[in-house]
């Protein structure tokens, strides 16, 4: 919903993320691993409307690691297609199962 397909991704504003209401936030930090997101998280927490999100009241945000998966091109690309897959997906492919701590599922 906020991306711009074949273009190059973009700083938003958190007035566009409050506008989307999004079901499901997939926190990926450009060159951050996941212990760096969760560190960073804090900062999310204190934006007016967080706690007014439906990913949040559903626990339906997940920090994944943005410097393995999601910021690299290669071959790391299939694993990142299969995070994403089974946080959109869970009835069909299952929960995130990548037990290298690169998925948490954040129920603040």
């Amino acid at each position: 919903m906020l991306g711009r397909k074949g273009q190059d991704s973009v700083r938003i504003t958190w007035e566009s993320v409050l506008e989307a209401a999004p079901e499901i936030l997939v926190l990926a930090c450009c060159g951050y691993p996941v212990k760096r997101t969760l560190r960073d998280l804090p900062i999310l927490q204190a934006r007016a409307g967080w706690r007014d999100l439906l990913a949040v009241r559903s626990q339906q945000v997940y920090v994944v690691d943005g410097i393995a998966h999601f910021s690299r091109p290669g071959p790391r690309l299939v694993d990142s297609l299969e995070i994403l897959a089974e946080i959109l997906y869970p009835t069909i492919f299952g929960r995130p199962h990548f037990d290298d701590g690169s998925v948490v599922s954040w129920t603040g």
